[in-house]
């Protein structure tokens, strides 16, 4: 294992091509975590150098979520920093990677490439017919002159600049989630890769590594999928003369399955989609800290502070890690429990806005109320987003008939509808002379008339539980009927006799 010294410095650079995948929060983390563990920094730089799949508005969605999670940064593009600026169309508009890709021609380390898209095709189909099986492109302009290659981009012709691979000997580097195991590719399974496009826009493996070394990146946490790119990285290094960080590759998240990665055209997994569900911040913040690192094997649920006194990139998997939906939710419902209920009613009033069912914002009412519903549902919700649904016939009259629910429903085993009909007007009229309005009354009095029409309390509150919510599986039905009041209980029962009536 290699020694970690304070301070470090590490970043994460998403490219703003779409919503944040929920898979770059969790290397976002990682990264965080190692930060904060050994006293660092954290910087967050957006790399936007993709204009054919730059996407407006996604580097907004970027910042807002991983803010939401719980992360912030010591640089970055809104909060600044003295490495700035930390988005990379800026630093192209200032000329920052022409210098860097200037020295590299000069040096003989890069070169100017002419050959066109087409060319490239024809070329890597030709290869193929010959039964080659990995093309590596080496440009003829690798071994021109540099005045010569700057002769023909005079006259107008487009070019790539390529970095001149070497053809020989071999390039290694450490990954430190392999136990700083060597990692050693021969030069001659290289090729010679782009740097810089067409448009003068340099490619991420150029425009990154400038990046991290005028910022002093100390180590790079990254995805596993970019090791196959690291040879050109630590190449790209040594023709500059400079000090490559150390590479930590962090384990790809599989799907549920485990058949593939967790996939943006297959999964449910935008970050914004999780905050639009009811999760909350803390228990993801949590989850996916456990997807492909751990502490032990049993410990889960760890705070912030926890998790940053206890991470430790030796605890990173190389494996694959594997999502699962399913306990996400379910440490999505400890954390709810763990809230205080009125914290919980907070919580929940968007939700319940966006449903229509109280106002936006909701009036005092209405959070007084919404305060009252929320103990009967605490312990059921897994996401705050199931609050609607749960609450929604506390709010909307449930209507018996083809708007709502079956009437069918209404009828207890054992018995039909007229009798159903008739136990239900009982109750009524039970109802209706109840003094106080209260659950220890309630019960008591529905439990007396189960004994008086020789009724099971099953088969009673079932029907009671219906009529007035619509719904067989309801919250603790007296301190339902408490929330609802008595004209409204009233109402309701009135209602599902006449639909148990008009059989």
């Amino acid at each position: 294992m290699i020694e970690i010294t304070s301070p470090v410095r590490v970043r994460f650079a998403p490219s703003p091509t779409g919503y944040l995948h929920i898979g770059g929060v969790r290397t976002a983390l990682f990264n965080w975590l190692f930060a904060r563990h050994y006293g660092g920094q954290f910087i967050l730089r957006i790399e936007d150098t993709d204009e054919k799949r730059f996407i407006p508005g996604a580097a907004d969605d970027i910042i807002t979520s991983l803010r939401w999670v719980g992360l912030d940064w010591d640089e970055g593009p809104d909060v600044g920093g003295p490495y700035g600026p930390y988005v990379q169309s800026q630093r192209f508009d200032s000329g920052i990677y022409t210098t860097y890709s200037d020295q590299l021609l000069e040096a003989g380390q890069a070169y100017l490439s002419f050959t066109t898209e087409e060319e490239l095709a024809a070329m890597r189909a030709e290869a193929e017919a010959r039964g080659v099986k990995a093309f590596r492109f080496r440009g003829p302009e690798r071994d021109w002159p540099l005045a010569q290659q700057r002769e023909l981009a005079a006259t107008g012709k487009p070019y790539t600049i390529r970095l001149k691979t070497p053809l020989e000997g071999q390039t290694s580097f450490t990954d430190l989630v392999r136990g700083a195991e060597r990692i050693t590719v021969q030069n001659d399974q290289l090729q010679d890769i782009v740097l810089i496009k067409t448009s003068g826009m340099p490619v991420y493996h150029f425009a990154h590594l400038v990046d991290d070394h005028l910022m002093r990146i100390t180590h790079v946490l990254r995805a596993d999928e970019w090791v196959p790119s690291t040879p050109y990285h630590v190449l790209l290094y040594q023709a500059f003369g400079w000090e490559p960080p150390v590479f930590a590759h962090l384990p790809v998240i599989l799907r549920q399955d485990g058949k593939g990665k967790l996939s943006k055209r297959k999964d449910d997994v935008a970050t914004n989609r999780f905050w639009e569900r009811g999760y909350l911040p803390e228990a993801l913040f949590n989850y996916l800290a456990l997807q492909g690192w751990s502490y032990d094997d049993k410990t889960e649920l760890m705070s912030r502070a926890e998790l940053i006194e206890r991470f430790s990139i030796d605890r990173v998997q190389a494996s694959p890690a594997r999502w699962n939906p399913e306990k996400l939710r379910d440490m999505n419902g400890i954390y709810i429990r763990r809230l205080p209920v009125a914290e919980v009613a907070e919580r929940i009033l968007p939700f319940l806005a966006g449903a229509g069912l109280v106002g936006d914002p909701p009036s005092a009412a209405e959070r007084a109320y919404v305060a009252a519903l929320t103990p009967m549902i605490h312990e059921r919700l897994e996401e705050l987003g199931q609050a609607p649904e749960l609450l929604e016939f506390f709010f909307r009259e449930p209507r018996p008939g083809p708007e709502g629910y079956d009437p069918a429903t209404l009828v207890p085993r054992k018995l039909d509808a007229p009798q159903t009909a008739a136990m239900l007007r009982a109750v009524h009229d039970a109802l209706a002379a109840l003094e106080p309005w209260e659950p220890a009354a309630l019960e008591a009095t529905l439990r007396d008339l189960c004994e008086r029409l020789a009724l099971k309390p099953g088969q009673l509150f079932g029907a009671v539980r219906v009529a007035v919510s619509g719904r067989t599986v309801a919250p603790p039905l007296f301190d339902m009927l408490v929330a609802l009041g008595r004209e409204r209980v009233l109402a309701r029962l009135t209602a599902a006799i006449a639909a148990l009536e008009a059989g």
